[in-house]
This record gives C-alpha cells, structure tokens and sequence, in this order.
C-alpha cells in the first residue's frame, strides 16, 4: 500500500512537472506573445516565470524523493535523467531567469541606442541559454517517464 502511495507520488510529480513545460511553452507563452505587444508580453511572462520554477522545485524534489523511496538503485538511467532535469531547471530558475530580469531592467534604462542594443544581444544570448535548459529538462523529462512506463501493465 505505501510503495502505491510512493509510485503514484512519484508519476502525480513527474507528469505535473513535464505538463507545466509542455503548456508553458507551446501554449501560454505562444499565444501571449501573439495576443500582445513583445513588452507587455515579456512583463507578463516574467510574473509568471517564478511560479512556473517554483512547480518544477516542487515536482523535482517530490519526484527525486519518491524515486529514491521506491528503488534499491542508487544511479540508474531513471536517476541520471532526474538529475539532468534538476541541475538544467535549478540553474535555469535561480540563475539564468535572474539574470534575465536584470538585463530587461539595465535595457530598459539604457541611455544610448549602443548600450540598448548590447543588453538586447546579451539577453537574447541568455533567453537562448533558457529555452535550451527547458528543452534539456522536457527531453530528460519524457526519457524519464519512458524508463517509468517500461515494466508498466495496466491490466493485471
């Protein structure tokens, strides 16, 4: 009965956290950014980006205690890939998100058009360092779900 409690922690944590990215980035943000101006948009998506880790620090800890609560196995492809998506999302939302905001904010208060359009190429460099991290964590997300399901029979 426990070792249920834990597995279904452990799928509930994993597939929240796989959904958020798949809803954030192929349908919130898309239609954000097309239903607003560029600006507007990044504010509103910028208010929603600490929810949006705070999910994944809460599934990644929830999956990452589960885990280890139902196996034996200390380093496996299932724990590997775990600790893939918890390095890129941790990094991802403590580090690059932060600065992030800070290069939108030394943008917007930029004095010359020189200076504006170093911060923009800086800030494109980190958004793209982002939406690589994302993608690591979705595709370590789905291999670690994969591995999940192996063994899995729905009719017993």
């Amino acid at each position: 009965m426990l070792i249920d409690i834990i597995h279904f922690i452990y799928i509930l944590s994993l597939v929240c956290w796989i959904g958020s990215i798949v809803f954030f980035s192929f349908f919130t943000a898309p239609v954000i950014f097309n239903l607003l101006e560029r600006e507007k948009a990044g504010e509103l998506v910028g208010v929603i980006f600490p929810r949006y880790y705070f999910l994944g620090y809460v599934c990644a800890v929830m999956t990452l205690s589960s885990l280890f609560a139902s196996t034996q196995e200390f380093v496996g492809p299932k724990q590997v890939l775990l600790l893939v998506m918890i390095i890129a999302w941790f990094y991802a939302g403590l580090v690059v998100s932060p600065k992030s905001r800070k290069l939108k904010v030394l943008r917007e208060s930029a004095k010359s058009m020189e200076e504006k359009e170093l911060l923009e190429a800086r800030f494109k460099k980190v958004h793209s360092s982002a939406v690589k991290l994302n993608g690591t964590v979705l595709l370590a997300g789905l291999g670690l779900l994969w591995f999940s399901s192996l063994g899995f029979n729905l009719i017993e």
